[in-house]
């Protein structure tokens, strides 16, 4: 086949391999990326680099180096179970991310030589094996696959300067992202790009649920960069299975990162075992206008998500997603973004804006509708969410001073206990306030949903004491006046009672169960307490290692025998 120059100077008439050929014989292959029209003259001399294969390792504290024949990866294991990744050189310290003083390497961890030329350190919680070309497999104990790390890419410029790396990653078919994406992007991530920050205080960017187990990735650089997201696929009948992809893309400086498995509250704790505990906001109720405390500076600085103030139940939705990803991502956010849906919003969103808050660590009632304290029904609709804001106090106390020594939220999504359960995966707007509540906001016109899917145990409706059986989806009454509200059997919760004092709010647990709870005593400590069924009723202890403790002393009001 012929071929002749266009008006622009590109060759046309050709097929691939002319094309090929005709580019070979001019500047040779390794420069095809250079000739592709529209690089420009910067990707002129760029040059396309792997890793090459393994010529060897080094061990070290936590783990070691492994050497391939254009570029080495450190691997370090730290005593908390979380696992570093540096390619070309990266260490794991210093970081915008964690704090030096804590990472210590776990002795335990081994380098040991591999399958097929690779290597692997083993360790108590996982397993990180390296192919003899450059992947990187993270592993459960048993040798479960959770993710892997295809060998990373980059393209050098011959007159020198920044890199540009980029490092596409695997996980199972039925594994969907969670966390931190860009503008719009909710708790879930689905197929897309999203940003990946630079600079101090990057934020993590996935939370990883598959039936193989729950993992955490915390890009960690000075430069950002994105990360594009494609969802797997799960063959039906004997069709393939389509795995889940992460592609990295960033500039400045090879890829590392922090990886973390277990259980959701695991993974986080093993993460701020090395990043140390988010600064947790005050217990306040926050007047007009943000009045009444300072809140809390969040750690993590992240990309702002979802719909400005003003555009009512999108603002809402947006506030509550991102107040939630913060949390799974190991950050305490100061509470629902802004103060307010926003001038002109209708009085429904304003009611449900205080509602929610009543539920939300740090209450920002706003400004409300123009004149609405004028209307008798809706300022008594306002009291009442205040009211339910203080009874709740101490168990927002507890949850912040939780938060603050493990790292885990008090707002978690439904499937942060059982994420195992496929149902629960798939998003939705209710989320669990600790331990005890299964909150579902409204944040639409019309009453909300009808119905919502129940984590898996007994749960009792907090305004009519029905009982419903979890892992499935159960009727929602949604009035006026408060939100549908769950509460877990067992789950026992301090509350301010009607004379102002701490009393415990103890939800009957299932027959031959026992459930818990805690709170923040006046030194600070946290009191935990369990329940149970003694001679017919139900009782709780001061808990006590290898010992039943004392009847608590404080009034306890039991809930969900009728």
């Amino acid at each position: 086949m012929s071929s002749t120059p266009s008006a622009d100077g590109r060759l046309t008439g050709m097929d691939g391999r002319d094309l090929v050929r005709s580019v070979a014989a001019v500047a040779g292959l390794g420069l095809v990326r250079s000739w592709w029209p529209g690089r420009g003259d910067a990707a002129a001399v760029e040059r396309a680099r792997v890793p090459g294969r393994a010529v060897g390792a080094e061990p070290g504290a936590g783990g070691g180096v492994v050497r391939f024949e254009r570029s080495a990866l450190r691997v370090l294991v730290t005593t908390a179970g979380a696992v570093f990744c540096g390619w070309d050189g990266a260490e794991p310290t210093p970081s915008p991310l964690v704090r030096a003083e804590l990472v210590e390497p776990d002795a335990r961890a081994r380098l040991e030589p591999h399958t097929a030329g690779g290597w692997r350190v083993v360790s108590e919680r996982l397993t990180v094996a390296v192919s003899s070309a450059g992947a990187v497999e993270l592993c459960t104990p048993g040798g479960v696959l959770l993710r892997r790390d295809l060998p990373p890419r980059w393209w050098e410029r011959g007159e020198g300067g920044p890199a540009r790396w980029a490092r596409r990653s695997e996980v199972g078919a039925d594994a969907r992202f969670f966390g931190l994406g860009g503008i719009g992007a909710g708790l879930r991530l689905g197929d897309g790009v999203h940003p990946v920050p630079g600079g101090t205080g990057a934020a993590p960017a996935q939370l990883v649920l598959a039936d193989a187990g729950t993992h955490l990735v915390v890009p960690d650089g000075t430069e950002p960069g994105t990360v594009r997201l494609t969802e797997g696929a799960e063959g039906a009948g004997s069709g393939h299975d389509r795995p889940g992809r992460a592609e990295w893309r960033g500039a400045g400086g090879p890829p590392r990162h922090w990886m973390a498995v277990g259980t959701p509250a695991r993974a986080l704790a093993s993460w701020a075992a090395v990043a140390g505990t988010p600064e947790v906001p005050p217990v306040s109720v926050m007047g007009v206008g943000g009045s009444g405390g300072p809140a809390a500076r969040p750690r993590t600085r992240v990309p702002r998500q979802g719909a400005a103030a003003g555009d009512g139940w999108a603002a809402m939705r947006a506030a509550l997603a991102r107040l939630t990803a913060l949390g799974v991502c190991g950050a305490a956010p100061a509470g629902a973004e802004g103060d307010g849906p926003g001038k002109g919003a209708q009085a429904e969103v304003w009611v449900r804006w205080w509602q929610l808050g009543a539920y939300l660590p740090v209450f920002r009632t706003g400004a409300g509708p123009e004149g609405w304290e004028a209307r008798p029904a809706l300022a008594e609709l306002a009291r009442v969410a205040l009211a339910e804001r203080r009874r709740l106090l101490p168990y927002h106390a507890a949850l912040g001073a939780f938060a603050g020594l493990t790292g885990v939220p008090a707002v978690r999504p439904v499937w942060w206990n059982t994420p195992e359960d496929r149902g629960l995966r798939e998003g939705g707007d209710a989320f669990l306030l600790g331990d005890a509540f299964l909150v579902v906001p409204v944040l639409g016109p019309g009453g909300g949903p009808a119905a919502v899917r129940l984590p898996g145990g007994r749960w009792y409706d907090t305004a009519t004491g029905r009982a419903y059986q979890g892992g499935a989806a159960v009727p929602v009454e949604v009035a006026a006046d408060r939100l549908p509200v769950f509460a877990r059997a067992g789950a026992v919760v301090p509350v301010r009672g009607a004379d102002g004092e701490v009393e415990w709010e103890a939800w009957a647990p299932a027959p031959g169960r026992t459930g818990a709870g805690m709170a923040v005593r006046e030194s600070g400590v946290l009191e935990r307490v369990v329940s149970r069924w003694e001679e017919g009723r139900v009782v709780v202890r001061e808990e006590v290692a290898a010992a039943r403790g004392a009847e608590v002393r404080v009034p306890v009001r039991v809930r969900g025998l009728g």
